[in-house]
């Protein structure tokens, strides 16, 4: 996507959220809007989306699918000025069941009862996100623009401004709430790849679950681990269902564990539910632990500290 082309979305967001404030609208005005919004998105993550409402597949309004790939996502928008409650949710998964769709997506302009999170917990095999408008403005800033460079001059700016950062975060932790959710990932990436670590950084797109993936030697085997980061400048802690949502990846993907980083740390109730033996396969840390990291990659890049056999003492070194 080059960056007139994400300016051009951030205006057609702005628009969609004038027009939703307006008192008598229409709803195909919003529909075709949305439309315009997320077709952009979808494109940018391999994916082509189709209007489908009225043409049957259950109600839903958009099909998003891969020509390479037999995946289909339905995507339904709903308009409220209300919340959505949960039969929005019961409708979705009789539409995901009945067009045997992969995944399903519900937008809409306005928010969602926390009853309709709960439920995403218990619709198994169904999977189902709902996305609001603040969700589509979070999706937009994770977009990262094309650039004239070729790729090796880009991943050696990129290398280098990760450091610089690193030597500030580690100098000054409150530097750390100054930079932006891809470049912490970015540095993130760059620490763990100077600890030693076969580091993937994974790109911004709606197939997440995962920001980094490590992989590294333990008993003579190769393991991985994935992680996860939250820097949310709303200042938001991580709760209860993303936690959820991470066991899940870390499990279905049979990795050896997984580390939840979120620099504004945890709501109180984030790990209710978790038993001891899945507490043994994710870990969690905060500000301070991407602070102690940065000072580890700082002493072992200066040659004065020679990183552990165990890797993975050092990456949950700090953590709970």
């Amino acid at each position: 996507m080059t960056p007139q082309e994400k300016d051009e979305l951030i205006r057609r967001i702005k628009e969609f959220e004038d027009l939703s404030a307006s008192e008598n609208p229409l709803r195909h005005q919003f529909e075709n809007n949305i439309y315009e919004i997320i077709t952009p998105l979808f494109n940018n993550d391999g994916y082509q989306l189709t209007f489908k409402h009225g043409v049957g597949d259950g109600g839903i309004d958009f099909l998003a699918f891969k020509t390479d790939s037999e995946e289909r996502i339905g995507i339904e928008y709903k308009h409220r000025r209300t919340p959505i409650g949960v039969s929005a949710i019961r409708e979705l998964i009789g539409a995901a069941i009945l067009n045997s769709f992969d995944r399903m997506i519900l937008i809409t302009n306005s928010k969602f009862t926390r009853d309709c999170y709960s439920t995403l917990d218990r619709v198994e095999p169904v999977k189902l996100e709902l996305l609001n408008l603040d969700g589509i403005k979070n999706w937009v800033s994770k977009v990262e623009v094309d650039t004239d460079l070729t790729k090796s001059d880009y991943e050696n700016i990129i290398k280098i401004v990760s450091k610089v950062f690193i030597e500030r975060i580690a100098k000054d932790p409150d530097f750390l709430m100054k930079i932006e959710w891809r470049e912490l990932e970015k540095t993130i990436s760059e620490i763990f790849e100077g600890l030693a670590f076969k580091v993937k950084l994974t790109p911004p797109s709606k197939d997440g679950g995962k920001d980094v993936i490590l992989e590294c030697g333990k008993n003579g085997a190769q393991v991985s681990y994935i992680v996860e980061i939250k820097h949310w400048r709303s200042l938001q802690r991580v709760g209860q269902d993303s936690v959820k949502d991470f066991l899940k990846v870390v499990c279905k993907e049979k990795r050896e564990a997984g580390i939840f980083l979120s620099t504004y740390g945890f709501t109180e109730n984030a790990f209710e539910g978790i038993s001891e033996l899945e507490r043994k396969k994710i870990k969690f840390g905060s500000s301070s632990k991407i602070v102690s990291l940065c000072k580890t990659y700082l002493k072992v890049n200066s040659g004065i500290w020679t990183p552990l056999n165990d890797l993975q003492e050092i990456l949950f070194e700090g953590t709970e």
